[in-house]
């Protein structure tokens, strides 16, 4: 699952991205998907990365699936090593959503490779998959080559095509690919093709390739190595930390969703209240700290008291919520979110549309307390089922 749109020529099968354009030919934008696999609301949950006095990019980021068993992962590092094969999203998906009902017995994860058109089948020994080629006999002296097993590419295969041919076992091969397609047409004779038919044509032509379960290493949230026996082992893992972050997101919900709807209730009231003469300040005879007296006397929130209601992992929560304040040298007041709002407010129209804005998040504030982490987590998935 791409991140990133690859706009431009990144490579191809025939050579595994060997022949990909230069990198002043390649572009990319953020792919359609991402923002599904990230959602906006965990945005304010990530550990942010401080340089030179700046937030940088998270210390790191928690997809609703684990995108390293999607997409895999291959390399070394010092003293260490990795296999990790890609697997089916919607198989990946479908395990999670079982955990999430609770179900004890979950469907295995199966791996996979976008555009494979062969098979993958368990080993015998239980430590991995083996992936086949497709091969098929023609006539008596020639076969075809449709597919060839996952990580065999194209040129390196017909490589190997040429030291059979250099060696007599094959007499020549027709090649007919495109740069998904895999297509060669493989003559000999009809002596030696009766000697593979008896070997296996899959085994006498190196269409097999294997997809270890033996070397599963990755980094733990803790940036601990750690070693997993199975794609299953590294979903358990993934969701007890993916979980815990859908339960930080209900609260900061909740927290935001009172502070909104509070602080719309404030400014109704406040509006209310001035228009009807209860709070004198259209004759310009109180000073900001008599005002505020009275608006605390009356019962009204001050901004230290609703931010005390957002969430602490709010990071962020204050940008755009409180109005900027104009340029009038005033000390700050913990009441500028009342006082300092347009004449234009004090209309009819603007009280009901206020309370019916605190209204509608009390509502939605509802719905996300009788929503469950669990549930808020499957909503997601089934976002991203959708746009796959």
């Amino acid at each position: 699952m791409n991140l990133l749109v690859p706009s431009g020529q990144f490579g191809t099968r025939l050579a595994g991205g060997d022949d990909a354009a230069s990198p002043r030919y390649i572009f990319t934008n953020l792919a359609p998907a991402t923002r599904y696999l990230f959602p906006e609301d965990d945005d304010i949950l990530l550990d942010y990365l401080e340089d030179d006095g700046q937030l940088i990019e998270p210390k790191h980021y928690c997809p609703i699936i684990p995108l390293l068993l999607v997409n895999g992962s291959q390399g070394i590092g010092t003293g260490w090593s990795t296999f990790i094969p890609p697997h089916h999203p919607m198989s990946v998906i479908d395990y999670i959503r079982t955990k999430l009902d609770g179900q004890m017995e979950a469907p295995a994860i199966m791996p996979y490779a976008k555009g494979f058109k062969g098979t993958i089948e368990r080993l015998d020994t239980g430590m991995g998959y083996v992936s086949r080629g497709i091969i098929k006999k023609l006539d008596a002296k020639s076969v075809q080559i449709d597919e060839l097993p996952i990580g065999v590419w194209t040129n390196s295969y017909k490589a190997h095509l040429l030291r059979l041919q250099s060696k007599g076992i094959i007499s020549d091969f027709i090649e007919d690919h495109t740069t998904t397609k895999v297509s060669f047409r493989i003559r000999l004779k009809p002596s030696q093709l009766k000697r593979m038919e008896d070997t296996g044509l899959e085994k006498a032509f190196r269409l097999t390739s294997n997809l270890l379960l033996t070397n599963m290493n990755a980094f733990d949230e803790t940036g601990q190595i750690i070693k997993f026996d199975s794609a299953e082992s590294i979903a358990d893992a993934y969701f007890a930390i993916r979980l815990s972050l859908y339960h930080d997101r209900k609260s900061v919900l909740q927290s935001k969703m009172e502070y909104a709807a509070t602080k719309q209730r404030n400014k109704a009231r406040f509006i209310q209240m001035v228009s009807e003469g209860q709070i004198d300040l259209m004759s310009g005879r109180l000073s900001r700290e008599e005002a505020s007296k009275i608006l605390t006397e009356r019962g009204f929130s001050a901004a230290s008291a609703l931010a005390a209601i957002r969430d602490t992992k709010s990071l962020g929560a204050n940008k755009g919520d409180e109005e900027e304040d104009e340029d009038t040298g005033d000390t700050h007041s913990d009441f500028d979110y009342l006082l300092k709002m347009p004449l234009s407010s004090l209309t009819r129209e603007r009280i009901e549309s206020l309370n019916q804005d605190a209204q509608k998040i009390d509502e939605e504030l509802k719905k996300v307390r009788g929503t469950t982490p669990e549930e808020l987590w499957t909503a997601d998935l089934e976002k991203l089922v959708r746009h796959l």
